[in-house]
């Protein structure tokens, strides 16, 4: 009697259904998407990047580059801020600019700062502002603070003006010391100072931390660029929108970065700064040194 083939098992097993393939898949996409999205903002956040700005003023006779940094909050890039230092020296500045938070308060270690500044000074001579971080070192823990800077070759300027010689121009460089919830504080000397201003033929450049003055504050005084930082780009960057948040503005600041020309005329350029002190990570907000080209035509 001869054997009956085999008949092939049915499979029992159930198919996958096709919408839970679909779910699953983008489950996938965006769990790669996320990892991919954090590792270029950690690398991002580990390198700066530079932006030019060419800016105009027909009161300077010749070309004049400087370099703005800051909000750098002691972050080093490469042994003592190498990378940094070496990028400067390449682009021959005629004049830099810390715009304050260099630091951060209540540390006393101001080696970062220091050794940058010695290195710096090589290259051109520095001015600097306070920032809020400065300005309460200074106030509540180190009063020696403003002439230990001086002893790096740093001259910093509170709500006062010193005239600059860059080439066959002078530059009237002020510096405003206060943002807006101290700037009319009696105790105080930023709104004296400013109202006190007289005009003048040189070109005016301000140097303050805080942009936001130039909402109010600060207009009508003659000033034809601002240099300025504090909102540390918005913090979280989102397209077409723009920054998050920043101290000086609240949600979704108008002045975060770039150039802004505000009503009264003057050219207010906004560094992203170079690091950050918060606990929210930068996102989306590559650190950032400035480099202004000011010319007369």
């Amino acid at each position: 009697m001869k054997k009956q083939p085999k008949q092939p098992k049915e499979k029992t097993g159930k198919r996958m259904p096709k919408k839970l393939k679909v779910f699953l898949l983008l489950v996938l996409l965006l769990v790669v998407g996320f990892i991919t999205t954090v590792g270029v903002n950690i690398y991002l956040n580990q390198n700066f990047m530079v932006s030019f700005y060419q800016l105009r003023c027909d009161k300077v006779s010749d070309n004049i580059r400087i370099i703005e940094l800051a909000d750098l909050h002691n972050i080093e890039y490469g042994e003592g801020n190498s990378k940094l230092i070496k990028q400067i020296r390449e682009l021959h500045p005629d004049l830099i600019f810390y715009a304050g938070d260099m630091m951060n308060y209540r540390d006393s270690d101001y080696s970062v700062l220091f050794h940058l500044s010695d290195e710096l000074s090589e290259i051109a001579p520095i001015y600097a502002c306070f920032g809020n971080n400065e300005l309460d070192q200074y106030l509540f823990e180190d009063r020696e603070f403003v002439s230990k800077l001086e002893e790096h070759n740093v001259e910093l300027l509170s709500n006062e003006a010193a005239n600059v010689k860059v080439k066959n121009t002078v530059i009237q460089l002020i510096a405003v010391s206060e943002g807006t919830e101290q700037y009319e504080v009696e105790t105080n000397n930023s709104k004296k100072f400013a109202e006190s201003l007289e005009p003048t033929s040189n070109c005016r450049i301000c140097l303050t931390h805080y942009p936001e003055l130039f909402k109010e504050k600060l207009l009508d005084k003659g000033i034809d660029i601002a240099f300025t930082g504090h909102a540390h780009g918005g913090l979280i960057r989102l397209p077409v929108i723009g920054g998050l948040f920043s101290t000086g503005e609240g949600f979704l600041p108008e002045m975060t970065e770039g150039v802004m020309t505000v009503k009264d005329g003057t050219q207010v350029v906004i560094s992203r700064g170079l690091g950050d002190s918060r606990k929210i990570p930068r996102i989306n907000n590559q650190p950032e040194l400035v480099v202004a080209d000011i010319c007369w035509y």
